[in-house]
């Protein structure tokens, strides 16, 4: 048995010493620099110095410093937007030498942020696997040692002493057991929860980890070494900005405050550091090509009939639509980014230039940029529409507003200091004022109620004449006057056979086309008043009239 055993390690140690050098042997051979490029060729990076972004994608302009050997060159340039338009690709500079060629081209291997999270994935998911293993080799010792815990009697030559001593092993080996067992465990459940966190950094991340990185292959021609500055621009998609507002009235007799800011955007593949930005209306996906009217033919459809055994059936192909492209102490107030932007006007967008350089991450959360902020000269109504809603609503109205270069966004609205709400700002609209809404003001109640003794419905001939009646009431319960505009509406007829009547609504401005009624009041305070509207409906006996 000692000669078997001796025999057994023998062999286990020359197998050791065979694979120690074998490891030597790649150590040695790991131990040269084999060099990653071929002569001729070399690899820099651009530093990305100014960031043109539209509303959709971005201007990248970049710089790349280097020198390059007499003959030709093949000029690696990363740190590229994955996200690159290859037709968009301008390079100029300065130096000795001739572009022979311009190439983009994605390296599947180069992505940093894919391998360094991959990699720690992998790591901790092989660490797992090798906990989940100790944790079944300590179950089988478990099992096996439970299996052969039957102890014989007395009868088969077992003592009470043969009895301790084997209880005091059993519980040795179980505690021993139950221990490793339950530091497995914690193990386990640490390296789950690290899995969990580098799957959702990868998350986090979108597609932008699963992105190849971008490359540009120069082919360069020297006559000798020479120092080369180049300046590289392209496009670069899955990039842009969206405007958000913040709107403040700290009172009815202040101006409005208006914070103009973006939402600027990025999945490119590559982070931005340290860059200036410039924000831009234009936007390059619309595109700029003026579009072409060419002839619209009619014809008659007439379908194919087909005769089948069992039934006739119609066929037909109907025609095919074109593709289309589609503070306590005194303190100086706090700055924002705002006091930094340059707004330049040119002939067919708006450009921001903010001077302080920003960081943004691909595939990151958006960062916002103050742009603008203005204080507009505002005046202040109450609206109300008591049919639908007893309460009044303050709203800011703002004229002149087009020349602050306004894009249609979103609002978030402040009154006196607290949020109220949010409301759409349409810069695209032809209006002359900009009518905000601040929320609702409980100090103003008006209430509709249906004016029974004039309510009636009467056969005039052969019509049926219907009289509609509404009392209207406004208080104003504030200790201040204030302007309010009260809506109401008739209905309006689609048939020539309907006629409808406007009989009562003394003050009232009459939109005939929508039927819209308009007064324009001015409550003291603790004033009530009471307005009436009157109509009547003509229609012909035996129809059903639909909106009354």
């Amino acid at each position: 048995m000692k000669i078997y055993l001796k025999s057994l390690l023998t062999l286990f140690f020359s197998k050791t010493s065979i694979l120690n050098s074998t490891l030597g042997l790649g150590a040695l051979l790991f131990g040269f620099h084999f060099p990653i490029f071929s002569q001729g060729q070399i690899k820099v990076d651009a530093e990305n110095q100014h960031i043109t972004v539209f509303l959709n994608r971005a201007q990248i302009d970049a710089r790349v410093k280097t020198t390059v050997q007499a003959g030709t060159t093949k000029m690696i340039i990363g740190n590229v937007a994955t996200t690159a338009d290859p037709n968009s690709i301008q390079i100029g500079g300065k130096g000795d030498v001739v572009i022979m060629g311009v190439k983009f081209k994605q390296n599947y291997l180069g992505n940093k942020k894919r391998s360094v999270l991959e990699d720690s994935l992998k790591m901790a998911k092989s660490e797992l696997e090798v906990v989940d293993v100790l944790v079944k080799v300590a179950d089988n010792e478990r099992n096996m040692l439970m299996a052969n815990s039957n102890i014989k009697n007395e009868k088969d030559g077992a003592t009470p002493e043969d009895l301790k001593e084997m209880m005091d092993f059993f519980r040795t080996k179980l505690t021993e057991i139950g221990t490793r067992q339950m530091q497995l465990v914690r193990q386990s459940r640490d390296l789950q929860d690290k899995i969990n966190r580098f799957q959702q950094q990868l998350t986090s991340q979108g597609t932008n980890v699963n992105q190849p990185a971008g490359e540009i292959e120069l082919t360069l021609q020297a006559k000798s070494s020479s120092n080369v500055e180049l300046n590289l621009t392209y496009i670069a998609n899955n990039a842009g900005w969206s405007p958000v507002y913040d709107i403040r009235a700290k009172d009815v007799k202040s101006n409005i405050d208006l914070a103009y800011r973006a939402n600027v955007y990025q999945s490119t593949g590559i982070d931005w550091k340290n860059v200036k930005l410039t924000l831009s209306t234009a936007n390059p996906a619309e595109g700029g090509t003026k579009p072409e009217l060419y002839a619209q033919y009619v014809n008659i459809y007439e379908p194919v009939v087909i005769q089948t055994k069992n039934a006739r059936m119609m066929k037909g192909e109907a025609p095919q639509a074109m593709e289309m492209a589609a503070a306590p102490a005194a303190m100086a107030d706090v700055s924002t980014t705002a006091s930094f932007v340059n707004t330049v006007q040119s002939t067919l967008a708006v450009n921001f230039d903010i001077s302080i350089p920003y960081n943004i991450n691909s595939g990151g959360n958006a960062e916002m940029v103050d742009i603008q902020n203005h204080s507009l000269r505002s005046t202040y109504k109450y609206y109300t529409v008591p049919k639908f809603d007893k309460d009044a609503f303050l709203t800011a109205i703002i004229t002149d507003w087009e020349k602050y270069n306004l894009l249609p966004g979103t609002a978030n609205v402040y009154f006196e200091g607290t949020f109220v709400g949010t409301t759409d700002i349409a810069g695209g609209e032809a209006k002359d004022s900009l009518l905000i809404s601040l929320g609702r003001d409980k100090k103003i109640i008006s209430k509709r109620e249906t004016i029974e003794e004039f309510k009636s419905r009467k056969n005039v001939g052969s019509n049926i004449r219907e009289s509609f009646g509404y009392r209207l009431t406004l208080r104003n319960t504030k200790n201040e006057p204030i302007s309010i505009v009260m809506e109401d509406q008739v209905p309006i007829s689609q048939d020539s056979r309907i006629e409808v009547e406007l009989e009562d609504a003394i003050g009232a401005d009459f939109n005939r086309e929508t039927g819209k009624l308009t007064w324009k009041l001015t409550l003291q305070p603790l004033e009530n008043k009471e307005i009436l509207l009157k109509y009547n409906v003509k229609y012909p006996k035996g129809k059903n009239i639909q909106g009354l």
